[in-house]
């Protein structure tokens, strides 16, 4: 769904079991469930929701009474961010102008970098400070993790009493990603939540060499154009990996549970498919032709595979519709386009959401103040780009042009709420929003959602296979190690460590809650 000094546009991930962050470009979400190599973008990190109902959302004023009527008070909000703006204060004057007059509340933005924003909350937390809003996921200050640790309020009557018009913005499969035991604890962010894997390519060499993407099926379709920018322009690199680029979602697997799609039989597949062999000897090939860069496996950060603006090609399993934008300002300044390698998978909203703490002394107004953020334009755009006429100008129809120096510049618009409120940077396609409906509504969407693998029986086995993931993952995913050589190694740690334990414990779960849901 992921992340070293230019924190402003970079972030780290290890997309192998778990993701860890030391700093963060703008996401994406994502949010990947998928364990193997998958090379994270920005625009991957980060993944939330959107659906058909989303535009419904985009008023202006929340549903509460007057604001008069309400005595007043003060919110706190954590949540993370790129890099820290002088100019958050004033923003933070703007947005409480707004919440002011609209629901008598003043909120305080309290925004940490991403590298330090698991250990802070943490902290803070652990403490019951008093807290009112907490940004949460699936990959950063664990949703899961914590709803089990009580951080959350469940937010069922909360949203009944003073949510009601955001809960209708969103569909059922949204909510259904911020439920546990029956019951909601989170408020998704309303934007992208499909994973369309995708090639990102720089446009001036797809125009240079007259690049027809829809020739461009799967991923071995681009090793000619690889080639042609290998042989052709000198400096660049043909294709840029940090961890590799395998994605079951290419093949038809169901990353849910690890099945293939079209399996009746539900059997959960083995750690190293036939279609991670033919990801990690492909990835050689290409390593040993030149078109990887020789440290790929010791990268830090996926955007250190592009970020100067010298890789032609890179691999982005999120495929987020007006992502060239977000590509483009980390890439050099280059125009970039996508070609599509697989269907949209519906992958939830948990990548992104917000919740109110069970500290929170106000959690009437933080749902009050919950809804107005995802249904205000002006609130939202405000805590995303800033002041206007300072931070960003309007030009044509919903277009802005940003100005990144000014003192505020977020790049990370699935923080704060639902994206069909937001002004569109120049660049974004002109029907961002339309895509993004159109890849969440037409994703396939798994008939093993809500299942959840329980890996308590199996923690220190996860743990094991882990270490060796991180030891060899990376090397065998980038082409650096020979797969014919290295790869029956990497198989037989894995067996060693319990990754057979591992997918006997997640079948038998399947297995029964297949039956307990009349499925098998």
């Amino acid at each position: 769904m992921k992340k070293t000094n230019n924190v402003k546009f970079k972030f780290r991930t290890t997309l192998l079991t778990s993701i860890s962050l030391a700093a963060a470009l703008t996401a994406a979400g994502c949010g990947n469930s998928n364990n193997n190599n998958t090379n994270a973008s920005p625009s991957a990190a980060p993944s939330g929701s959107a659906s058909s109902t989303a535009s419904a959302a985009a008023s202006s004023s929340a549903s509460p009474s007057a604001s008069s009527e309400l005595p007043p008070v003060e919110l706190t909000w954590y949540y993370p961010q790129n890099a820290a703006n002088p100019d958050l204060q004033l923003v933070n004057d703007a947005v409480n102008k707004i919440t002011k007059e609209k629901i008598n509340a003043t909120v305080k933005l309290m925004p940490i970098d991403f590298g330090t924003y698991e250990q802070k909350m943490n902290t803070t937390t652990a403490a019951s400070e008093k807290i009112d809003i907490i940004w949460t996921s699936n990959w950063l200050f664990k949703f899961d993790t914590n709803q089990q640790k009580g951080v959350f309020l469940p937010l069922d009557d909360l949203l009944k009493t003073h949510g009601q018009k955001l809960f209708d913005s969103m569909q059922a499969k949204f909510w259904d990603d911020a439920k546990r035991d029956g019951k909601i604890y989170a408020v998704p962010n309303f934007q992208v939540s499909a994973s369309r894997p995708s090639l990102v390519l720089q446009k001036r060499f797809v125009d240079k060499y007259k690049l027809d993407l829809s020739t461009i099926k799967k991923i071995d379709d681009i090793e000619p154009f690889l080639k042609q920018i290998k042989d052709g322009e000198p400096g660049i690199t043909p294709f840029g990996t940090t961890k590799g680029f395998y994605s079951g979602l290419m093949y038809n697997i169901d990353n849910k549970v690890e099945v293939y799609r079209d399996d009746t039989t539900h059997t959960v597949l083995p750690d190293v498919t036939d279609e991670l062999k033919h990801s990690y000897e492909l990835a050689h090939s290409w390593y040993t032709k030149g078109y990887i860069m020789e440290d790929a496996a010791t990268l830090k950060s996926a955007a250190d595979a592009y970020n100067k603006g010298t890789t032609a090609v890179w691999f982005d399993v999120t495929g987020k519709p007006g992502s060239e934008v977000e590509f483009k300002v980390s890439d050099g300044g280059y125009d970039v386009v996508l070609a599509p390698l697989a269907q949209s998978t519906f992958t939830g909203a948990a990548s992104t959401m917000n919740a109110i703490s069970r500290t929170s002394k106000n959690p009437e107004r933080a749902m009050m103040f919950l809804e107005l953020v995802n249904t205000d334009k002006e609130l939202y755009n405000t805590l995303v780009y800033g002041i206007e006429g300072k931070h960003y100008e309007k030009t044509t129809g919903d277009y802005i042009k940003i100005n990144q120096d000014a003192g505020y510049f977020t790049n990370t618009d699935w923080i704060f709420g639902n994206i069909t409120n937001e002004y569109l940077p120049e660049g974004a396609p002109a029907d961002k929003i339309a895509q993004t409906i159109k890849v969440n509504d037409e994703a396939y969407v798994s008939p093993y959602t809500g299942f959840v693998f329980n890996t308590e029986p199996v923690k220190t086995e996860i743990a094991n296979v882990n270490a060796v993931k991180e030891e060899y993952g990376a090397s065998l995913g980038t082409g650096t190690l020979d797969p014919a050589k290295y790869l029956p190694i990497y198989e037989e740690k894995l067996k060693k460590a319990g990754v057979e334990t591992i997918r006997a414990e997640k079948q038998k779960q399947l297995n029964e809650w297949l039956a307990a849901n009349g499925k098998k």
